[in-house]
């Protein structure tokens, strides 16, 4: 006799949660018939942000994914859509088996499985929009009296979910003003811009739908991605069409596994085909450390001189041949290093003194090399001469290019550098300040930013929680706070009802509101019942985050402050 095959679980919502919520829905006072619940991020004290440009703010997306995925497709499928057999008696299985039999009850499930939708509204902030602080962009309230459980049932469900689409696109933001900052500075094309930052981080996240969610955040502020399923979902959630629009693109790149197939010994021949024949026109990127990166953009660049000149342009007019180091500290091979001359490596208080300068190496006069300093001022290892130059000023001797109106060295369009080893946005500030203190616009390196950057983040980096501030039981309203007395004040909530406003300088918050007043503002009804009452395409939210900062004035950030107190990084593999 064959034994049927036990059913599978799934995913019913009701489960993707913490077993403490469970019994939160009998721990309310009888009679409590409303709640309201907001999500706000509450602290930017851990946010991996450059002090120079951070406002204080944060960028809000990933609201309509969540509705679209969760509230109405998942709970549809796996509750809604499902015999109350299945969706009802599943979560009583798993609480009876987990928490003891009888411990929870189902009779609230079974009776808003019977309703047949969510009884929520959710009110929201526009999406792309720059959030201050302490400022919510989205409130949670129940529709029907006898659901008001389900506000803060969705907790864990709603921050697992959100948490982490805005904070990667408030960090892909930090990056865009970075670039564009030096843009402005150097006289860098500002088109560039959205090439500039490149999405690397995929392999390193947690999962595909991690990837895709993170992805599309980082896809706000530019186009470049080697994160394919990002587009897929901007095209599936936010309305995007790549037929029409430019939602994120890439080009032809190398790989380790490339360069060791055509052997070490064939290093050249190998970037040869690949300039000439697989790729005779457009842009192509070529790793280049696999074995001597210093020997690839001296050497070999030069042999290959006329041959990268003669790369045709495709449609867009690109005709580039894009070096990529893989290894090493980024900030010091591609913009070298800052070296004054002495007489003799030996001179103790010469050396001393080229290190109190901000030297970092020393050319020895009497050998005619060239020595890096170590932190104590004595002189170490020798460096090379392409090592002291740096990639950018390497690929410059041999192909030149043109001086920007701000006079700035740009390289000639057919070579560029992209960097995407462990690249942060102190390693970004500080690559751009020193190509701009040696004269090179920023335009010369594209920085590819990975899961170091979008994966070393938590819930924390913005201090992202859900909290209720508003009740009623049985008609009557109560104001509900927390403010812990062991706490810093960052876990203090808001109080009451709630309404946000739109100001000339950011959005404001204003607690303890009436009725009436929380009725109005700027946080707007997005979903209602079960259906999704406003729906933003990716054009707009691109339109209003891009149009939401003015970039401070050339010239006028005093970077080298808090370069000079940048932490020691190690190396990441």
């Amino acid at each position: 006799m064959n034994t049927p095959a036990p059913l599978k679980n799934g995913i019913n919502p009701f489960l993707q949660a913490d077993f403490y919520k469970t019994g939160h829905p009998f721990q309310y006072p009888r009679g409590t018939n409303k709640i309201l619940a907001n999500f706000t991020p509450r602290s930017a004290r851990l946010a991996p942000v450059l002090p120079e440009l951070f406002d204080n703010k944060i960028v809000w997306f990933g609201l309509q994914g969540f509705i679209k995925e969760i509230l109405i497709d998942l709970f549809n499928r796996e509750f809604f859509g499902k015999p109350a057999s299945a969706a009802v008696r599943q979560y009583q299985r798993r609480v009876d088996n987990a928490l003891g039999k009888g411990a929870v009850t189902v009779d609230h499930l079974q009776a808003l499985y019977e309703l047949g939708y969510l009884p929520l509204e959710i009110r929201s902030l526009p999406e792309g929009a720059r959030v201050d602080i302490r400022v919510p962009p989205v409130t949670f309230v129940n529709t029907k009296p006898e659901f008001a459980w389900l506000v803060t049932y969705i907790e864990t469900l709603f921050s697992c979910e959100s948490w982490k689409p805005s904070t990667v696109a408030t960090i892909a933001f930090e990056y865009r003003k970075l670039l564009t900052y030096f843009a402005r500075l150097t006289g860098s094309p500002m088109d560039f811009v959205n090439w500039q930052g490149h999405d690397f981080s995929m392999r390193g996240m947690s999962g595909l739908y991690d990837a895709r969610k993170s992805g599309a955040g980082h896809l706000l502020s530019f186009t470049g991605t080697d994160t394919i399923p990002a587009i897929d979902y901007l095209e599936d959630i936010y309305g995007a069409d790549s037929d029409r629009e430019l939602v994120g693109g890439s080009v032809p790149a190398t790989e380790h596994s490339v360069m060791c197939l055509g052997s070490k010994e064939g290093e050249i021949e190998t970037i040869r085909r690949l300039v000439t024949q697989v790729y005779p026109a457009g842009i192509v990127s070529v790793v280049s450390d696999t074995w001597d990166f210093w020997q690839v953009v001296t050497d070999f660049a030069a042999a290959l001189k006329s041959e990268i000149l003669a790369r045709q342009p495709d449609p867009f007019g690109n005709a580039k041949v894009v070096f990529r180091p893989d290894s090493g500290d980024p900030v010091k091979i591609l913009t070298g290093y800052f070296c004054t001359d002495v007489s003799s490596v030996e001179d103790a208080p010469a050396l001393a003194a080229a290190r109190r300068d901000g030297f970092e190496a020393v050319r020895d006069i009497a050998t005619g090399l060239t020595w890096r300093l170590d932190d104590d001022a004595r002189a170490s290892q020798t460096l090379r001469e392409a090592e002291v130059k740096g990639a950018v000023q390497c690929l410059w001797d041999i192909f030149g290019g043109v001086v920007t109106e701000r006079g700035y060295k740009l390289l000639d369009p057919h070579v560029g550098l992209i960097y995407g080893d462990s690249i942060t946005l102190a390693r970004g500030r500080d690559i751009l300040v020193r190509l701009e203190r040696k004269g090179f616009a920023s335009g010369n390196v594209v920085l590819g930013i990975g899961s170091y950057t979008y994966q070393y983040l938590t819930r924390d980096s913005f201090g992202w929680a859900l909290k209720a501030t508003y009740a009623e039981v049985n008609g009557e309203p109560q104001e509900l706070v927390k403010d812990p007395v062991t706490d810093s004040g960052v876990k203090r909530s808001a109080k009451g009802l709630l309404r946000v406003d739109e100001t000339a300088t950011g959005y404001v918050l204003r607690d303890q509101q009436t009725q009436e007043q929380a009725e109005g503002g700027a946080l707007v009804p997005v979903f209602r019942d079960g259906v999704l009452l406003v729906e933003q395409d990716l054009a707009q939210i691109r339109e209003r985050l891009q149009g939401s900062w003015v970039c401070p004035e050339p010239g006028s950030i005093d970077w080298m402050r808090n370069m000079k107190k940048m932490e020691k990084v190690e190396k990441i593999d």
